[in-house]
């Protein structure tokens, strides 16, 4: 449902908040059916030893199963939120990407075993593990790292449904099942209008809200495999469960598909949903913040710039956090973090980091995949300065040329020069340093020819000073 919002672009809206809102919490509220389903298993049953692994709980009480399960949930919780961070931040610290990524992943099979061992889906465990890890600090970075694999484990999960649909059952009982599903469906759809109405969604948005959740959540089969496990379903009436969520998926496609069907024929007078003009996450995004990043991040904010942050260090983002802003941890230079960062949306990148092999890397993955985006740079050195030129970045400034230059002017002050003369002196240098650097851009890497050049600017300096000079005493 998210991706379908998304390629329809309101998942940003109003409307699609709420939808993703309802969609979690639906997610959510699977931890306490699961708790309840031992209550209501057949008695004599083998407490969950159908589910191809052992249960640590089945020799226990079917209430005090429940008990246990909702506790090991709770625990799994508190010690996701009060001691991952500091361990985080650890392997953080240690820059291996390797090393990230296996934790990460250590921690999901972790909790799903866990899950497994108590007699419940190691897919619920997957999602606490995912629900534990999104109020990480390094959230971003997680779903950056595990963004590659969503879209095939997505396709995985829609062939294992296609898959297990039993077809002669729908052949036998199409009648009871098209009832099945129409009335799931539009009980969810009545329902979800009712609420929209109460939260005074226009008539577009309720609709849009009861058909985005009409359909049966994919937790439908983890409840159904576990319930025909513990002996609280049957085999035909889990069988006939599964087949009527995964036809209300279907179904759902084509209420989508009616629904942008009717709203070409209607005339359009209003915009449809309460989309917002850029994204949250929009305005500026500024990669780096230290020393150099900090002086542009303030003066963006100053005049009310709205800035993602983007740091490769802990204990930044943590200390920047804390002020409020948006922060997110992991390399600029990798694609599905800057597209987390918001960067289909915003106006400006500011490359700001103190590595120019890095910063060259974040404006090359910033022009290949968001070619709209605007990139502004902080050049570490000189050969810096003309590699960023070369890739056309949109405005270059050296990190220590105008600090220098100022200094430079303050050390004329001291040798005797009035303010006015070290001012003018310090603006002919800068300028005919920039005009040198610009022109050297085109030459550069040609050793002979960039000597010849550099040879020949700094003649015209000298002569261009020494005119000043002689206007200044033969006025």
């Amino acid at each position: 449902m998210l991706q379908t919002l998304e390629e329809r672009g309101i998942l940003s809206s109003g409307v699609g908040q709420n939808t993703f809102a309802v969609l979690l919490f639906q997610d959510i509220a699977v931890i306490p059916m699961l708790a309840v389903i031992p209550l209501l298993a057949v008695s004599g049953t083998d407490g969950g030893a159908g589910a191809g692994h052992a249960n640590l709980l089945a020799h226990l009480p079917e209430y005090l199963q429940a008990l246990v399960m909702l506790g090991m949930i709770v625990g799994i919780v508190l010690v996701g939120r009060y001691l991952l961070r500091p361990v985080f931040r650890v392997v953080a610290d240690a820059n291996l990407p390797e090393l990230f990524t296996g934790f990460v992943l250590l921690i999901v099979v972790a909790v799903a075993l866990g899950m497994m061992a108590i007699g419940l889906s190691p897919a619920l465990g997957a999602f606490i593990a995912g629900v534990v890890l999104a109020e990480s600090d390094f959230r971003h970075e997680i779903e950056a790292d595990l963004n590659p694999f969503k879209g095939l484990l997505m396709g995985l999960f829609f062939l294992s449904v296609g898959a297990g649909i039993n077809y002669p059952l729908l052949a036998e009982s199409p009648l009871l099942i098209a009832g099945c599903v129409v009335g799931l469906m539009l009980v969810k759809f009545v329902v979800l209008k009712l609420v929209g109405t109460l939260f005074g969604f226009n008539p577009s948005e309720r609709t849009l809200f009861g058909i985005s959740l009409a359909q049966g959540g994919e937790f439908a089969f983890v409840i159904s495999a576990t319930a025909l496990a513990l002996g609280a379903l049957s085999a035909a009436r889990a069988e006939m469960l599964n087949l009527v969520v995964a036809m209300s998926m279907v179904g759902t496609t084509l209420l989508f598909m009616a629904f942008d069907q009717g709203k070409k024929r209607a005339p359009q007078t209003a915009p449809d949903y309460d989309t917002p003009p850029f994204s949250p996450l929009g305005g500026v995004i500024i990669a780096g913040y230290g020393r150099f990043g900090q002086i542009v991040g303030r003066l963006l904010t100053s005049q009310n710039v709205p800035i993602t942050i983007l740091d490769s260090s802990p204990g930044q983002v943590d200390l920047v956090r804390r002020f409020g802003n948006q922060v997110f941890y992991g390399d600029a230079s990798r694609h599905s973090l800057l597209e987390q960062a918001g960067a289909k949306q915003a106006r400006l990148l500011v490359v700001a980091v103190d590595d120019a092999v890095k910063a060259l890397e974040i404006v090359d993955t910033a022009q290949h995949h968001f070619p709209a985006l605007q990139i502004v740079c902080r050049a570490v050195d000189r050969n810096h300065a003309y590699q960023l030129m070369q890739r056309n970045v949109a405005a270059i400034r050296r990190e220590t040329f105008h600090s220098a230059l100022k200094l430079g002017e303050d050390a004329l002050l001291a040798l005797g020069q009035s303010a006015e003369d070290a001012a003018q002196h310090a603006q002919l240098f800068g300028e005919h340093d920039q005009h040198t650097l610009e022109s050297l851009a085109e030459v550069w890497g040609d050793e002979k020819r960039y000597g010849v050049a550099v040879h020949q600017n700094l003649d015209n300096l000298r002569r261009v000073l020494e005119v000043d000079r002689e206007d200044k005493h033969n006025p």
